[in-house]
């Protein structure tokens, strides 16, 4: 079988940004409510807002699903504007995929607000957005690359005894929006996300203490029992479809269908690369 890395995908590459996102993807204004982004937030499962403003439409900020997680949820008269921060990425509408692809691995970004050359907000753009495109013009090529050629071997996984303090510190530091959960065997149990603290009401995570009368919930109290998997021998195909149905981030990999040791993981941006050649990011 050709290697995954060595085809060429000009007729993706090529295209114009504007011409494949999604026009409909929710934003907010400084002066929202972060109560009423949070609910936005666990009704989409978006992983970032952008901040606009109002009349001109300008692209004034984003809004990340951890900076939500930072807010009390009772805290009803925080604002947007409090919390918002600048864009790592920003992307002209009339860039090509490729380069806005290149963009987004080179600073370790999912999504990108994207804007024209006012910097008027036109919409977002997701890895999402790249892998439907890759899936679009090229299953055959997905269906013959195995999901071991791009996986990332010996992944980062956390405890379900873990308590919810010390996953969330180590969401912080790592960037990481989303662990597997195994138990004292490596066996893969579920997974636990921001999302899924998002949707069970969690907040201020960072302040409960590990120590103490009261240590705070555990992963057992808020991971996702049900997770989807796959195994090394899956096709990249299979991998991109959970990915687009599901919302996943991230996909486990188990050693066998008898055996659910953690061998791996693979995320979206593995597969997103794959159009523009990139082994390694």
């Amino acid at each position: 079988m050709r290697d995954l890395f060595d085809a060429s995908f000009n007729d993706v590459n090529n295209k114009v940004v504007s011409n494949i996102i999604d026009k409909a993807r929710p934003t907010c204004y400084p002066d929202d409510l972060i109560t009423t982004v949070r609910k936005v937030v666990r009704e989409t499962g978006a992983r970032v807002i952008p901040v606009i403003g109002k009349g001109d439409e300008k692209l004034l900020g984003v809004i990340r699903r951890g900076d939500i997680l930072m807010v009390s949820s009772t805290k009803t008269n925080a604002i947007v504007s409090s919390i918002m921060s600048n864009p790592v990425v920003i992307i002209n509408g009339n860039s090509k995929v490729s380069d806005a692809l290149k963009l987004l691995l080179k600073y370790d970004e999912w999504n990108a607000p994207v804007v024209n050359e006012n910097n008027k907000y036109i919409s977002l753009l997701t890895l999402g957005d790249i892998i439907k495109l890759l899936v679009s013009n090229h299953v055959d090529f997905l269906k013959s690359g195995k999901v071991e050629e791009c996986m990332s071997k010996d992944p980062i996984s956390v405890n379900e005894e873990d308590y919810l303090s010390s996953i969330w510190k180590k969401m912080t530091r790592l960037k990481y929006a989303g662990f597997p959960v195994t138990n004292e065997k490596g066996v893969l149990t579920g997974i636990i996300t921001q999302f899924d603290l998002l949707k069970k009401g969690y907040a201020r995570i960072h302040l409960e203490s590990e120590s103490g009368v009261s240590k705070g919930p555990k992963v057992k109290d808020v991971m996702s029992y049900t997770v989807k998997y796959l195994y090394p021998w899956s096709s990249m195909y299979e991998a991109a479809k959970i990915i687009l149905e599901r919302g996943y981030g991230r996909i486990p990999i188990v050693f066998s269908e008898n055996n659910k040791r953690l061998v791996g993981i693979i995320d979206r941006e593995d597969v997103a690369k794959l159009i523009i050649g990139d082994r390694n990011g």
